[in-house]
């Protein structure tokens, strides 16, 4: 402190004696310069000498005058169309300027705050979670909460929604983020975490294909359960990585999803990926005896750490995979009838659709299907006696009209059309499923 006093007192005396010159200096120069004068008034005095005569004045100074005036117009009258012509693009410059730079900050921010969970470009990522018993906040076990995604998550969520999400939080995990819920970041940090996430979110083609990786991905789990032996395999592979997970030691763990990863490997040839695609292509179609088997592989999909999933809102313990993982003494943390496994749809952060709930909130199938494709709004009521929160996601494709992008063909701006994360076809078939349980 006291250094830094002494460096700005010299700084102010080194300021202070420049000062003081430079006035010298100024008094020396204009000294000189009101020097008494030798010869005559008339020749030395500038407004005592002859001007130009009228034959000049009248003639080539007045020229001069009205051509300079002529030529300051011309000017005028040619710069100040083209800056206005020009206006629109420095504006769409200002514009793509501040998005860019708003993208690179928020991508900075989001990798710093946000990316230990949701992974990095919000690909999906894991999160630590602390189970406890309900009630008494005694200790049950460490799980591996899965993240999802965030590279479509605003073709589901206005940014609206979006912005809720991180100012208070999510489903008791999420902790939150904006100042309103007591977070760290203020409500402009927020806004370009936002601009970031426009600009990593995936177009329709890429949202389908990791839509079908994911279904694939669960009809094979689907085939699996099917024989006793493949599914006791599987499920004590996944039990060795849940206890060696407990032990904390990293050469168990690794010793165990090294034996996990070749039992995936050898189901995967047993279950090749085009058999998977071409079976879930044939219960595709409503009239077969299996549709509503594939209705539920779009409602459990796993695709991009569950993004797309119904079971990760409406089925506990799914989004650590209960049924995998172990408690402190060993046992399943889901089961169902003693064993292990999900209550599909039971309820969790969504609320219970078992039962016929969803029979009963929407009479209508069609109506049914239309709160599937564009989720909850806040405040708007929905079904039977159903009242939107702005929480549950819509399912189809979205305009966005506050956001504006150029359309390179047309040369203007238009609304962005964020794509569907499920095809109407999906949409229907996941309807069945939940209206059947």
């Amino acid at each position: 402190m006291i250094l830094a006093q002494s460096a700005a007192r010299n700084v102010g005396i080194v300021i202070f004696a420049i000062i003081i010159v430079g006035f010298l200096v100024y008094l020396f120069f204009n000294l000189l310069e009101g020097r008494k004068e030798g010869g005559s008034e008339i020749e030395l005095a500038a407004n005592r000498k002859p001007y130009f005569p009228d034959e000049i004045l009248e003639t080539r100074k007045l020229d001069q005058s009205l051509l300079s005036g002529l030529f300051f117009l011309a000017v005028i009258g040619i710069a100040l169309p083209l800056y206005w012509l020009g206006e629109p693009g420095r504006h769409e410059g200002l514009v793509d300027n501040t998005i860019e730079l708003w993208t690179e900050r928020g991508g900075e921010s989001y990798e710093e705050n946000c990316s230990a969970c949701h992974g990095g470009g919000g690909a999906g990522g894991i999160a630590s979670f602390a189970v406890t018993e309900q009630g008494t906040g005694e200790f049950v076990a460490s799980v591996d909460w899965v993240a999802p995604s965030l590279t479509s998550v605003l073709t589901r969520f206005t940014e609206e929604e979006v912005t809720y999400t991180l100012n208070f939080g999510r489903n008791g995990v999420m902790p939150a983020w904006g100042a309103p819920g007591g977070g760290p970041l203020t409500e402009q940090q927020l806004e370009i975490i936002i601009v970031y996430l426009r600009s990593v979110q995936k177009d329709a083609d890429a949202v389908q294909a990791a839509v079908q990786d994911g279904l694939i991905e669960a009809a094979r789990d689907e085939w699996v359960s099917r024989d006793p032996d493949l599914s006791a395999q599987l499920r004590d592979a996944h039990y060795a990585v849940a206890r060696a997970t407990q032990t904390g030691q990293s050469s168990l763990i690794e010793e165990a999803e090294a034996e996990l990863g070749s039992v995936q490997a050898m189901l995967g040839e047993t279950f090749p990926n085009a058999e998977m695609a071409a079976w879930l292509d044939e219960i595709s179609d409503p009239s077969h005896e299996e549709y509503l088997t594939y209705g539920k592989l779009i409602f459990i999909n796993k695709a991009d750490a569950g993004a797309y999933s119904c079971a990760r809102c409406h089925t506990n313990k799914w989004s650590y995979d209960g049924a995998n993982d172990l408690d402190v003494n060993g046992e399943p943390l889901s089961t169902v009838d003693g064993e292990p496994g999900y209550v599909q749809g039971g309820g969790w952060f969504g609320p219970n659709i078992t039962g016929g709930a969803e029979v009963a909130q929407f009479p209508n199938v069609d109506n049914h299907i239309d709160f599937i494709r564009r989720g909850s709004e806040d405040g708007i009521r929905y079904g039977v006696a159903g009242q939107g929160g702005g929480q549950m996601p819509g399912f189809s494709n979205r305009l966005d009209e506050d956001v504006l992008v150029l359309n390179e063909e047309t040369g203007e701006r238009e609304a962005v059309n964020w794509p569907a994360s499920l095809t109407e076809e999906q949409i229907a078939a996941v309807v069945a499923y939940a209206r059947s349980i």
